[in-house]
């Protein structure tokens, strides 16, 4: 990413201002920071959602505006924060409603976000049909369904927009399950995080704070720094009042 500056649709203020960062094969990196503090906004530029106003996004080089859209799709997996699933079956749901679906790709990326014993359990399996809203389904087992969907195809980058908002303590294990593997394989991962075990299995963190790169380095670097810049806050105030 090359000082990249984002306006959402239908704003006028930048939402992300000259942000520059690299994220190298087989690297995790946890984004944080406060609340509208750019976390999802970069998720959507990062998965081609949102354009850049500036600056650049490049991919093995490539901007991301040079790859066809259905190439992109396959590269990216995107689990977004609020999960919105399809009119369809569930298996058409993971596989992104690819005519060409592979179901054996189906079940395996089921299997990586703890959904396969899940979807089994419904009454109609992967044929289980869904509206948009989940109809039946519970906030958790969307999540998963959502990770699943994001993981089909084995996607060489994968970006979670606060991937544990919804799940248990089991969803959450294969999720960390899933970020190793990837590491393993020489894929990369960008968690936009709230939760601190959101972010156990990256080694990088990069904070943004009002829309602008506060720190990016080795995890417990960025973390220091954090908790020294809360303590000089704290050390500014004297009985509630700030001096």
């Amino acid at each position: 990413m090359q000082n990249l500056t984002l306006v959402a649709p239908g704003e006028q203020q930048a939402a992300l201002r000259m942000v520059s960062f690299t994220v190298e094969p087989g690297q995790a990196v946890g984004v944080i920071g406060p609340s509208g503090a750019g976390k999802s906004s970069l998720a959507r530029a990062l998965t081609g959602v949102w354009r850049p106003a500036g600056g650049k996004i490049r991919l093995d080089g490539a901007t991301l505006d040079q790859y066809d859209p259905t190439v992109l799709g396959q590269l990216i997996g995107y689990l977004p924060q609020r999960v919105q699933l399809f009119d369809g079956s569930i298996a058409e749901n993971i596989a992104r409603l690819d005519p060409q679906m592979d179901p054996a790709a189906v079940v395996d990326a089921a299997k990586k976000a703890a959904a396969h014993d899940m979807i089994l359990k419904l009454p109609e399996g992967y044929d289980t049909r869904v509206s948009a809203n989940g109809g039946r389904l519970s906030g958790g087992q969307m999540q998963r369904i959502g990770l699943a969907r994001a993981m089909y195809g084995n996607p060489q980058i994968l970006v979670l927009d606060e991937p544990n908002s919804n799940l248990d303590n089991e969803g959450s294990q294969a999720l960390n399950a899933a970020i190793r593997a990837m590491k393993t394989e020489g894929r990369s991962v960008l968690i936009m995080a709230h939760r601190p075990a959101a972010i156990q299995e990256c080694d990088t963190l990069l904070m943004l704070d009002n829309g602008t790169r506060a720190a990016f380095g080795p995890k417990e670097d960025v973390l220091r720094q954090v908790v020294k810049n809360s303590q000089q806050i704290m050390s500014t105030t004297d009985g509630g009042g700030v001096r």
